[in-house]
């Protein structure tokens, strides 16, 4: 595999070959979709109109079902005919004249695709008038890829998205399942490649696994080329891969499994939401093959056990092992893989580290690093399984349901696909609804797709601004991130982190007058006995308030729709007494939003004159609602807080909300 890949979900490393492992790429910029060299602009660009489209472009994009991914799914395909020889085309069209096999037929001709390529041609088309997808291959790849093999590819890892926004990233996963399996079908002579191409890297690691063990060789060369992974284990051999009361079994259980490429994902060895992983994505024997042996090469194996969780590692790891993670349910040691594919990513020397510290694995991969803290737990499902929750969401067609079953599908099951769907069903339904643009904003932040993720932040904007110069600066934007951090120094002018965010930047620039300017103050402010970077914060009792948008109150004789209680906690956190100026109040959800005024008289200040001390606080608790049903299903209560230091005249802002969520009850 190319190492031009800086994070890379490790589901080609595990059973799953498709599942969301995208390519972060070292700071390569997005580019249009007729634009099929790594030569585009700084910025996200639209997709070229159909008439603009050349027909030598790698991707294009005529019923509009790609985007934002048509800059990768480019560069993907350009990797195809750099590595491979081979010319990767992905076309979606909304033609209903004829069958997707004939216009796949027609296109492949008229294209010429592969014709001049020094191994052969593939096209991936995709029509959602049709709602099939397919995947045409030249004759010279028919001995890696099989019709049959590459129609049941096309019907279950294609076919599912094509009348969505998840197509792009359905393609994406197709792309990487099948650069893996012509790896390997040119490793076992299936195919030929060029001399200079055996010669690279990535084919000589294949051929290294092919030729280097008897076991691995044996094994690869006797799996048919179009084998379905996925069959049922029958029940008499189903004993050999089942979990244990004892931990260590039920490792040895999951390295039979893997070394047997039993993908069949109703084993019981995996957890619910590994289960639901394994069924959505295919799976790579190469990768398979090669996590054994790095287990291998690990033992002895560390078993580290912290109250249901376990976590099976190595004091002496080889190079690209990955920990075994395992849950123990109804007493017997299951495989985690959601968990660990979901915050364990791989730097571009194939190392392993830890992405995200909010797992309950955590105490046991402190040899991968610190991850900062991310919203991507599992969803409590008090009790109820996985897909019985999903089930029971698909038969309600709100926001609410809409937004739920995609946090189900990516942080409990890690299908980003079917969450991705369920995201942009949401965002329809609700397209100005804060909870839901902050909500796939930053799911996509965190597996790194900045052009997914600045759309739907910037429709926020405010309080939102040190995320929004992350996504640009991820994106090789550094424009674009330095005015999300003047945004946000103009907000708080001693806001240490988007200080510091400047000071990154300015050096990129070769801006050292600013940089130095910037340190300075960070200095200053970090180092002064009074901390005016230290701000004002609201703190929330709940931080998630129920909503009830089905019942009334009477309050003081008023009829109360659309109501939640919640407290308020105001602290100064600084060591210097300041004056709240205003805590301006907003209302926003999937329904009208409603501006709510200066609420900063709620609190009675020990103080008077709306000054705190030094870290002095003040609470109040409330009945909240509204006095019209404004036909919301949730409500986030926007507060933006400004404050000055006594005698100073800067002023500092920060805005804070609070979700308030019906209660979804459990499924009959």
């Amino acid at each position: 595999m190319s190492r031009r890949t800086v994070l890379l979900l490790g589901l080609l490393a595990s059973v799953a070959a498709g599942a969301w492992h995208f390519h972060r790429t070292q700071q390569t910029q997005a580019m249009p979709s007729s634009v099929a060299r790594e030569d585009g602009p700084q910025a996200v660009q639209p997709a070229a109109p159909a008439s603009e489209q050349s027909e030598d472009s790698y991707i294009e994009d005529d019923a509009a079902l790609l985007a934002p991914f048509v800059p990768r799914l480019s560069r993907m395909a350009e990797a195809f005919y750099t590595d491979l020889g081979i010319d990767v085309r992905v076309i979606t069209t909304d033609a209903a004249a004829t069958s997707i096999e004939v216009q796949a037929n027609e296109i492949f001709e008229r294209r010429q695709i592969g014709r001049q390529a020094p191994v052969g041609g593939l096209l991936i088309i995709l029509n959602p008038r049709l709602a099939k997808a397919r995947i045409e291959v030249g004759y010279t790849l028919e001995g890696a890829l099989t019709d049959h093999h590459m129609g049941r590819i096309a019907r279950d890892q294609l076919a599912p998205y094509v009348s969505y926004g998840a197509a792009g990233m359905a393609v994406m996963d197709v792309l990487h399942y099948l650069r893996d399996h012509v790896y390997l079908s040119a490793a076992l002579g299936r195919i030929s490649l060029p001399e200079d191409m055996r010669n690279a890297k990535a084919y000589l690691e294949y051929e290294r696994y092919v030729s280097g063990g008897a076991g691995a060789r044996t094994a690869l060369s006797n799996l048919p080329v179009d084998a379905d992974l996925k069959v049922t284990v029958p029940p008499e051999l189903r004993g050999r891969y089942a979990p244990s009361r004892d931990v260590k079994e039920s490792v040895e259980a999951f390295l039979r499994a893997t070394a047997d490429f039993a993908g069949d994902p109703t084993l019981e060895l995996f957890t619910d939401g590994s289960r639901l992983m394994r069924a959505h994505y295919p799976l790579a024997p190469f990768e398979e093959l090669k996590r054994v042996e790095r287990i291998e090469a690990s033992k002895p194996l560390q078993y580290l056990v912290e109250g249901d969780y376990a976590v099976a590692t190595s004091q002496r790891p080889a190079h690209g092992f990955v920990p075994i993670l395992l849950h123990r349910q109804q007493g017997l040691w299951r495989i985690d893989q959601v968990e660990t594919w979901k915050n364990l990513f791989f730097d571009n020397e194939g190392n392993y580290f830890l992405r995200n510290s909010n797992t309950p694995y955590g105490f046991g991969l402190k040899q991968f690093g610190s991850g900062r803290y991310y919203d991507m737990a599992a969803v409590p499902l008090r009790d109820v399984s996985l897909g019985r929750w999903l089930d029971e969401l698909d038969r309600n067609d709100d926001v609410i349901a809409s937004l739920w079953r995609a946090e189900l599908w990516l942080r409990n099951g890690f299908v980003f696909p079917q969450a991705f769907t369920d995201y942009e069903r949401a965002r329809q339904l609700a397209p100005n609804d804060p909870w839901v643009l902050e909500t796939l904003g930053e799911r996509a932040r965190y597996l790194s797709f900045p052009e997914l993720a600045i759309p739907a932040l910037e429709a926020i904007g405010r309080g939102l601004e040190i995320s929004l110069a992350e996504a640009y600066n991820e994106m090789g934007d550094r424009q674009g991130a330095g005015r999300w951090i003047d945004k946000a120094l103009e907000e708080n002018p001693y806001d240490v982190r988007a200080l510091q965010w400047r000071k990154r930047l300015a050096e990129k620039q070769g801006n050292s007058d600013l940089a130095r300017r910037t340190q300075e103050l960070i200095e200053a402010l970090t180092q002064s006995a009074e901390r005016p970077d230290w701000p004002v914060m609201l703190y929330f009792n709940p931080n998630m308030p129920r909503f009830e948008p089905d019942t009334t109150l009477q309050v003081d004789g008023t009829k109360v729709f659309d109501h939640s209680k919640f407290g308020v906690t105001l602290q100064n956190a600084s060591h210097r007494t300041v004056e709240i100026e205003s805590v301006a109040l907003t209302s926003v959800g999937n329904a009208a939003p409603s501006g709510l005024g200066d609420i900063k008289d709620y609190w009675r200040y020990p103080q008077g004159n709306h000054r705190l001390g030094p870290r002095e606080h003040v609470y109040f608790d409330k009945q909240w609602g509204f006095t019209v049903d404004t036909g919301h299903r949730h409500v986030r209560y926007v507060f933006r807080t400004c404050w000055r230091g006594v005698g100073s005249d800067t002023r500092q802002c920060r805005t804070q909300w609070v979700d308030t969520m019906p209660y979804i009850p459990n499924p009959q």
